[in-house]
């Protein structure tokens, strides 16, 4: 993983640094996706995302997912026959 710090400025844009941007190959004029998860921000070259519709999709299986998880913490849901890590296990199969 890469990163680099870049400031907001006065009319709230960001500089992409050079390096990103050479190493994407972005080019003046390019849609940029902005995500905001929680407390991070995630930005994607609109030309390397999937098609809007299976982003959409996407962004409603990680919501579904985030409430199952609280529902486990809170108790409200609980895996039967397994621990969480096995559960976890059999996730990243699917």
């Amino acid at each position: 993983m890469e990163f680099e710090i870049s400031k907001i400025t006065e009319r709230g844009q960001v500089t992409i640094p050079q390096e990103f941007r050479e190493e994407l190959n972005l080019k003046t004029g390019e849609k940029i996706l902005f995500i905001k998860e929680k407390e991070k921000l995630i930005l994607e070259p609109m030309k390397k995302t999937k098609s809007l519709e299976r982003l959409k999709e996407d962004l409603i299986d990680t919501k579904i997912a985030e409430q199952f998880w609280k529902d486990v913490k809170s108790g409200k849901v609980k895996l039967i026959n397994q621990t969480e890590e096995e559960f976890l296990k059999d996730l990243e199969t699917w």
